[in-house]
């Protein structure tokens, strides 16, 4: 039987002593990485949501295009409006 240790066995034997700063460095760190992650997750989930709500909006722009000035007028737009009225912004 060899006298020597192994390093896990160092590990387990003597504990590094806790170290509050590299502690607190490693819960900023993961909590960085969860803010990466739902941050990603944020904007995968708006381009989905654009992606698949763009047929409406597309045909919704054809039928405004189609109208009159004055059937517009009625809605309260302009030609130049439909766009953003079309993406749900308001000036």
């Amino acid at each position: 039987m060899s006298a020597r240790i192994t390093k896990a066995e160092v590990a387990f034997l003597f504990p590094t002593p806790r170290n509050d700063a590299a502690d607190r460095a490693e819960q900023l760190r993961q909590a960085g990485a969860r803010a990466h992650e739902a941050a990603l997750l944020g904007g995968l989930t708006r381009l989905l949501a654009q992606l698949a709500s763009w047929p409406a909006r597309a045909r919704a722009r054809a039928e405004l295009s189609s109208m009159s000035a004055r059937e517009l007028a009625d809605l309260g737009l302009a030609r130049g409006d439909i766009q953003d009225a079309v993406e749900g912004r308001r000036r």
